[in-house]
């Protein structure tokens, strides 16, 4: 099977998340993938005016054989004019795919270039499958732009052939979007099953210089300015004394690493809160499976309230407990869980994790967290994991390739 799939982020350099496991995996068995993306932070990056086109081939992040070829069309790097030219250089690449081998099934994941797909795909007769794993229109900074963003992808998901989402929450969002009923499946976020690895989550601790008398929070993922890591990491300056014990270990890069970076300096809190930059896959999850409590202490804002972030998944599979701000979408995937433990803004995680026994003990503390946490990883382990997932994805590109097929012959 062909598949084409679009997006308005960078492929190769943001972390990875869940359509990079789904596509890579169908790669591994015979599909073949091709990825158009943008360098969103080329504005970061010294570069000439011109950007050329670029392919890469053989690009994995989760598999090592997978094959994915990722296009990233030409652009001036030039303000406004650099996502306007971008466009025009997807518009290129779509005509170009189309007319040497038409895909079998598109799928899109982005706003802008999501609108110009669909409207290639429907001109050469291809299924149009809109994967949906966030409210993106609400990313965008300015009031215009934002309702602009939101027309498009309310657009796109009215006359997509088939829209797929990734939790409950998005579903309720996709139809209040305009996306048809019938035409919506939830396809959730697939799980690994994973054994506790003692070993490895103290060979983690130990290269962090995390000692077995202290409580150790893990954040993983980008660092938006919604993320609450401001907020979490400008308390500990604050009162970090109060718990020398507690250490953070913010993993990843982003909007707010700069800032981060400068009040950890300012206020001492080098040894306090480590922060390791990007790190491969492989070395993300000894991370998580040394920590006590994986953190989600997000603003509770229209861009998270209806998302299940990977993040938490990967906590709960690992055994975590978590540490999260109340988010809808989180309360109504994962009701009353005794795992998730709620904070109502992001600087509560230290009175939180003190609270949880009677002298702040931390040996106590990281006791009372791995019983939370294995209520995590029984509840996250009967849930489908990544085998069925994508087996499910596969058969619901494969559907609707064989449905446009039919209704072509018609």
């Amino acid at each position: 099977m062909r598949i084409l799939a679009t997006q308005e982020t960078d492929w190769i350099s943001r972390n990875p998340i869940i359509h990079h496991r789904l596509l890579e995996w169908l790669s591994t068995h015979g599909a073949d993938i091709t990825v158009i993306d943008y360098d969103i932070d080329w504005a970061s990056k010294a570069g000439p005016l011109l950007q050329r086109r670029q392919e890469f081939a053989g690009v994995h992040k989760y598999f090592s054989d997978s094959r994915i070829r990722v296009i990233r069309p030409g652009m001036i790097r030039l303000g406004l004019i650099a996502r306007l030219s971008w466009l025009f250089g997807n518009w290129r690449e779509l005509r170009a795919i189309f007319h040497k081998a038409k895909p079998d099934a598109v799928v899109a994941y982005g706003v802008s270039n999501a609108l110009l797909t669909l409207a290639a795909s429907r001109a050469a007769g291809r299924p149009f499958i809109y994967h949906v794993m966030d409210a993106l229109h609400t990313h965008a900074e300015s009031p215009p732009v934002r309702w602009v963003a939101r027309f498009i992808e309310s657009l796109t998901m009215r006359h997509a052939d088939r829209v797929v989402v990734v939790s409950q929450g998005l579903a309720r969002y996709a139809t209040g979007m305009g996306a048809p009923v019938d035409r919506l499946t939830v396809i959730p976020i697939g799980v690994r099953r994973i054994e506790a690895d003692p070993e490895a989550g103290a060979r983690a601790r130990a290269q962090l210089g995390v000692g077995d008398g202290e409580v150790l929070l893990v954040f993983v993922g980008w660092q938006y300015v919604f993320s609450g890591l401001r907020e979490l990491v400008t308390d500990f300056a604050r009162r970090g004394k109060e718990a020398p014990w507690l250490r953070i270990a913010i993993v990843g890069r982003g909007d707010l690493h700069d800032e981060l970076q400068r009040i950890r300096a300012a206020s001492g809190l080098e040894r306090q809160v480590i922060m390791t930059g990007q790190l491969p896959v492989d070395e993300v999850a000894p991370l998580i499976e040394g920590a006590d409590f994986g953190l989600l202490p997000a603003y509770s804002n229209e861009t998270m309230e209806h998302l299940v972030p990977t993040k938490v998944v990967e906590y709960m599979e690992h055994g975590k407990a978590v540490i999260a701000t109340r988010l809808p979408g989180l309360e109504a995937e994962f009701p009353s869980l005794p795992g998730i433990l709620y904070i109502d803004r992001p600087a509560s995680a230290i009175d939180l994790v003190r609270s949880l026994a009677s002298t702040a003990d931390p040996t106590a503390i990281r006791r009372v967290a791995r019983g939370l946490g294995e209520t995590c990883r029984e509840a996250i382990q009967r849930r489908d994991d990544w085998e069925t997932v994508t087996a499910n994805f596969a058969s619901l590109l494969r559907a609707e390739a064989e449905k446009k097929a039919a209704r072509a012959k018609s």
